[in-house]
């Protein structure tokens, strides 16, 4: 194997013991184990999945549907083990987003956080002005 292969493995099992991941999957059992949490979830999904179908078919649900939607998105927020899901996946995502940061700035040969300085330009040029 490679020295970069065994380097990923490296991080995998680092990444695999971090504590981002472990109060992931903590807050993850929670949900699961809240009925309440994943019930709301669920309605919520439905309802998700209904204004996606709509959408793609060029639908407008009506206005009922739709604040019915937002109802379900505060109850959901309402619920302590949901917010705390979703605090540890904000976190872990943190973490990854460091990690790729890392490893964009070694490839590129630029220090980290380097990329996130430079302006981003388009396909139009740098000197573009929209």
């Amino acid at each position: 194997m490679s020295i970069v292969l065994d380097k990923a493995q490296e991080l995998a099992s680092a990444i695999s013991v971090c504590d981002e991941l472990s109060m992931l999957r903590d807050a993850a059992e929670k949900v699961d184990s809240d009925q309440a949490a994943t019930f709301a979830l669920k309605r919520f999904q439905d309802k998700q999945e209904t204004l996606e179908r709509a959408a793609r078919s060029g639908l407008e649900l009506p206005k009922d549907q739709l604040s019915e939607i937002q109802s379900l998105q505060k109850e959901i927020q309402g619920i302590s083990t949901i917010r705390d899901f979703a605090e540890a996946q904000k976190q872990f995502n943190l973490l990854i987003d460091k990690v790729n940061d890392i490893i964009a700035a070694a490839v590129m040969g630029v220090h980290p956080g380097a990329l996130q300085e430079e302006p981003h330009h388009h396909e139009h040029g740098p000197n573009c002005n929209h």
